[in-house]
């Protein structure tokens, strides 16, 4: 993780995600030189809490993916939210969502940092554990003590299908779980709505099978994928068929964690998730149509089909006194089954 001068674009601070050294680095067992410790790199923006002075980073999963024992212990600060002086980079707290993880579930997407009804300080972040994890912030600051002591989860809310979690894999047979490799939160994490202490969190409802390669005869090429699968042709698993895939926006109560809404869709759910003080919720799936909700209930108010899956940006904005909606239609799409077509902003407004 980098920070640069603005102005001129020199390096102020690095953090290792991998340490070299200290405590964290004691966590990565079984390090040989075909098994280094590897892995964690960060997906997607990060947080910045300008009051508090911290940077918050949601991390990548460890090394190869589904083998365990090639990467037993916590290999912090894998699959983690990590707390930074933002002018600094100086390590300050970190709390590890997902440990022990063999399903390849990183923490994929920037987590929301919000005051609640209460008066809670929450770091709400999401990942492809298919839960939405609220982050106890209220003692994180800079000029802190670092601490290795974990921050504290209030709560962790499941916002997709969760199945065979915890089933060990295997080399002799396909091992089928939830959410798959493409499961669970990507890329654009959760929305806050302060007028109804609500967060809003969209996800992908699609499982996976892996089966195991042997770890005593896994072996890396440089530019390949370490992943640790035992389907050469299938680096991370076979997804389940696309008739079977689906998503979720899921409306949560930001002190609890209770869930007070879900909308099931056709189609997995990855694209920014945008509330209004007006009360309405803005979002779009792959099918290409973009959904506005009524915020309190879950009911649709309107959509409309732009022709391109929506996996990206959804903002709303004042131009000339009139509220627009833009949306980022068109997904790059490697890994999904989808059309490739021309990308493009479509821009929403009253009369």
């Amino acid at each position: 993780i980098y920070a640069f001068n603005a102005a001129d674009g020199k390096q102020v601070w690095r953090f290792d995600v991998v340490p070299d050294s200290g405590p964290a680095r004691s966590t990565w067992k079984n390090v040989t030189e075909r098994n280094p410790p590897t892995g964690g790199a960060t997906w997607t923006s990060y947080s910045l809490d300008p009051d508090a002075g911290v940077l918050w980073v949601a991390t990548g999963n460890v090394a190869p993916d589904f083998l365990l024992a090639l990467h037993p212990g916590k290999n912090l600060y894998t699959s983690s939210v990590i707390a930074l002086d933002a002018k600094t980079g100086r390590f300050l707290r970190y709390v590890q969502p997902i440990t022990n993880d063999f399903h390849d579930w990183d923490m994929t997407s920037p987590p929301a940092l919000i005051k609640t009804d209460a008066g809670r300080l929450i770091a709400a972040a999401a990942g492809k554990d298919g839960l939405l994890h609220g982050i106890d912030r209220s003692q994180v600051k800079a000029g802190a003590k670092p601490s290795q002591k974990p921050l504290k989860i209030l709560y962790s809310t499941a916002v997709t299908t969760r199945d065979q979690t915890y089933t060990p894999l295997n080399t002799n047979t396909e091992t089928h779980f939830c959410p798959g490799t493409q499961g669970g939160t990507e890329w654009n994490g959760p929305a806050f709505s302060p007028k109804q202490n609500l967060l809003f969190v969209n996800s992908v409802d699609w499982c996976a099978s892996v089966k195991l390669a042997d770890s005593a005869t896994l072996t890396g090429v440089r530019g390949r994928p370490w992943a640790g699968s035992g389907d050469p042709q299938r680096a991370f698993g076979r997804n389940d068929p696309k008739e079977m895939w689906g998503g979720w926006l899921t409306a949560v109560d930001a002190d609890t964690g209770a869930v007070r809404w879900k909308y099931k869709s056709p189609t997995p759910m990855l694209a920014a998730v945008t509330p209004t003080a007006g009360g309405v919720v803005f979002t779009g799936d792959l099918n290409g149509d973009v959904m506005a909700f009524d915020s309190a209930n879950g009911s649709v108010l309107w959509k409309h089909a732009t022709g391109a899956a929506l996996a990206g940006g959804v903002i709303s904005y004042e131009a000339g006194g009139r509220q627009r909606v833009a949306v980022a239609a068109g997904f790059s799409a490697a890994n999904w089954p989808l059309p490739k077509l021309n990308s493009r902003v479509i821009v929403y407004g009253l009369p």
